[in-house]
């Protein structure tokens, strides 16, 4: 009979108690790095949004640089003409005397160069 006691006291794990002390390291494992791949994925998302929205706005400051040299261009053919014309007609030299409006020795063409 002694020998069923000694049986009893040496028998070895059962593989039940060992899985769930394998599987209680790895879930916390596994959810942390669930947890880094999700904030790692933001972080990209986030980067990638900003990136689309700088990229727009070079677009658009592109685009009002564009327009404020049409602007400039017109301005100083309308400056051009107004000259011109103060030669012959005093209401345009009255105009160009009261704005103090010159032209530059380097523009001497209303086309600006480009």
């Amino acid at each position: 009979m002694e020998t069923s006691n000694i049986d009893k006291n040496t028998e070895m794990p059962n593989n039940r108690d060992e899985a769930p002390s394998s599987q209680g390291v790895f879930l916390p494992i596994a959810i942390f790095m669930i947890a880094v791949l999700l904030i790692l994925g933001w972080e990209l998302y986030l980067t990638k949004s900003q990136s689309l929205i700088w990229q727009k706005q070079i677009v658009q400051r592109e685009q009002l640089a564009n327009q404020a040299r049409a602007v400039q261009s017109d301005l100083q053919k309308i400056a051009f003409n107004l000259i011109t014309l103060s030669t012959t007609n005093p209401d345009a030299k009255t105009i160009v005397e009261k704005y103090q409006i010159k032209q530059s020795p380097d523009s001497l063409s209303p086309v600006q160069k480009r």
